[in-house]
C-alpha cells in the first residue's frame, strides 16, 4: 500500500466525513473489544491469601499446603494441593498476609474458593479469611492490547479507504463531485415545507376525528355499539 493521499484536494469533505465516522466506528469497535477483554480469565500466578488465627512459623520458600473441607461425616479437611510461599507476612496478632506461587496442580491454582485452611510440614497452620489471584499480567494490559489492536487495524483500514486506496478514492471524489451538484433548499423554502407538513398533519388528523365521531353516533344510533 503507497504511502501518501491520493489525489490531494479532491473530493476533501466526502473523504473526510467518511473518515471521521468511520473514526467513530473503529473507537466503538475498541470500547467493545476492551470491554470484552476485561471478562477474560487470565492463568494465574500467584494467591494473595489473607490468615488468621495462625500458629507456628512460615517463611519464604516453605511448601503450603491447602486443605479444603472434607466430604466425611466428620468434616476432616482434606488436601488438594501445594504451593510454595514467596512472601509471608504474619504479625503478632497472627493474622497477615501469605503469597503463594508454583502450585503442584490446576486444582489448586483454580479452586482456591475451597480453601479453609492452609499447613506446612514445619507446624505453621492458619485459617484462610481470604483468597485472591494475580494473574500473570493486568488485566489493563490485555484490554489495552485488544483496544490497541483494534484501533491500529481500524485507522489503517481508513487511511486505506479515504487516503490511499484508488478506486475507494475515486468513488469519494465522484461523490463529492455529484454533492455540489445538489440542489439545495434555502432556509426559507425549508421553513415553508416544514409548516405546511405540520398543517396538513392537523388537518388529516383533524378529517380523521370528525369521521371517526360520525361513524361512531351513526352505529349507536342504529344500536349496533353500545354507548
Amino acid at each position: 500500500m503507497p504511502l501518501g493521499i491520493y489525489k490531494p484536494g479532491q473530493g476533501y469533505w466526502v473523504r473526510t466525513l467518511s473518515a471521521v465516522g468511520a473514526g467513530l466506528l473503529v473507537l466503538a469497535g475498541a470500547a467493545w473489544a476492551w470491554g470484552q477483554a476485561g471478562a477474560v480469565r487470565l492463568p494465574v500466578a500467584s494467591h494473595t491469601v489473607s490468615v488468621r488465627a495462625a500458629s507456628g512459623e512460615i517463611h519464604p520458600g516453605d511448601v503450603v499446603t491447602y486443605l479444603r473441607p472434607g466430604d466425611d461425616n466428620q468434616g476432616t479437611p482434606t488436601e488438594f494441593g501445594n504451593g510454595v510461599a514467596r512472601e509471608t507476612a504474619v504479625g503478632q496478632d497472627r493474622s497477615g498476609i501469605v503469597v503463594i506461587g508454583d502450585f503442584s496442580n490446576e486444582d489448586v491454582r483454580d479452586k482456591f474458593g475451597q480453601t479453609i485452611r492452609l499447613s506446612t510440614e514445619g507446624g505453621f497452620s492458619a485459617q484462610v479469611a481470604n483468597v485472591s489471584p494475580t494473574p500473570i499480567f493486568s488485566q489493563q494490559y490485555l484490554q489495552a492490547g485488544c483496544a490497541g489492536v483494534v484501533l491500529l487495524l481500524g485507522f489503517i483500514v481508513i487511511y486505506w479507504f479515504t487516503g490511499t486506496g484508488r478506486k475507494t478514492n475515486e468513488f469519494l471524489i465522484a461523490t463529492d463531485g455529484e454533492m455540489k451538484k445538489v440542489n439545495w433548499s434555502t432556509p426559507k423554502e425549508i421553513r415553508g415545507s416544514t409548516i405546511v407538513v405540520i398543517v396538513a398533519a392537523f388537518l388529516i388528523a383533524a378529517i380523521l376525528f370528525g369521521i371517526d365521531t360520525l361513524f361512531a353516533w351513526f352505529f349507536r344510533t342504529i344500536h349496533v355499539l353500545q354507548a
